[in-house]
C-alpha cells in the first residue's frame, strides 16, 4: 500500500484567518486516501520534529501540501518547515547539473491551496496577476519541491475564499481531484 505524507502548512491569521478551511482540506485527503494508502499528517502550527518529519518524507510515495497563500507565497511558517527539514545529504547533494541533486526521486508532490483571488483574477490583464495561473505565482514552492527530486502532480486550488466561501464544494472537488489525479493515476501505474 503506498504511504502519503500530508502536510498542513495553515498559519492562523486571526481574526482575518483561523485556518479551518485548510484543516478541512487536509481532513478530506485524509479521509479519501486513507482506503487507498497509509497516510501521515504533519501540522506545522503544531511543531514538528525536524528527523521524524525527514523519515516521513522518505517513507511517503505521494506528499500533499496544504496551505493558504499568503502574499503570493506560502505562509512563514510552512517556509520554515521546509528550511528546517529539508536537509542536504537526506533530500539533496551533489549533481552535475544545479538542481538535480534530489534525494526524493520516484515520489509526488500535489499543491492544495486557498486562495483570496478569485479564479477569474488569473488570467486577467485587469489584475495584478495577469496572465499568470496558480501554479506561475507558486513557482519558487514547485521549484524547490522539484530541486529534492519530487515529482508534481495537478495542483488544486480554492479560490475566493473570504468573499464567497464554498466549504462544501471545496471538499467535494478536492475528493474528486484526488479520485483523478491520485487514486486512479496510481492504479493505472500498477496495472
Amino acid at each position: 500500500m503506498p504511504t502519503a505524507l500530508l502536510i498542513n502548512g495553515a498559519q492562523p491569521r486571526e481574526p482575518m484567518a483561523a485556518g479551518r478551511l485548510n484543516t478541512l482540506l487536509l481532513e478530506t485527503a485524509r479521509s479519501e486516501l486513507q482506503e487507498t494508502h497509509s497516510v501521515l499528517t504533519t501540522t506545522v502550527a503544531d511543531g514538528y520534529d525536524a528527523v521524524a518529519e525527514r523519515r516521513k518524507f522518505h517513507d511517503a510515495d505521494l506528499v500533499i501540501f496544504q496551505f493558504p497563500v499568503y502574499w503570493f507565497a506560502l505562509p512563514p511558517s510552512l517556509k520554515q518547515y521546509i528550511d528546517d527539514v529539508y536537509a542536504y545529504g537526506s533530500f539533496f547533494g551533489p549533481a552535475p547539473h544545479y538542481g538535480r541533486g534530489g534525494l526524493l526521486g520516484g515520489r509526488h508532490y500535489l499543491v492544495s491551496t486557498t486562495w483570496n483571488a478569485a479564479s477569474r483574477d488569473f488570467g486577467s490583464a485587469t489584475t495584478i496577476l495577469g496572465d499568470r495561473t496558480a501554479d506561475d505565482v507558486l513557482l519558487a514552492f514547485h521549484l524547490t519541491q522539484q530541486y529534492v527530486g519530487l515529482k508534481p502532480l495537478p495542483s488544486f486550488a480554492v479560490y475566493d475564499v473570504m468573499q464567497n466561501p464554498d466549504v462544501h464544494g471545496a471538499a467535494t472537488r478536492l475528493r474528486e481531484h484526488l479520485r483523478r489525479h491520485v487514486i486512479a493515476a496510481e492504479r493505472s501505474r500498477s496495472a
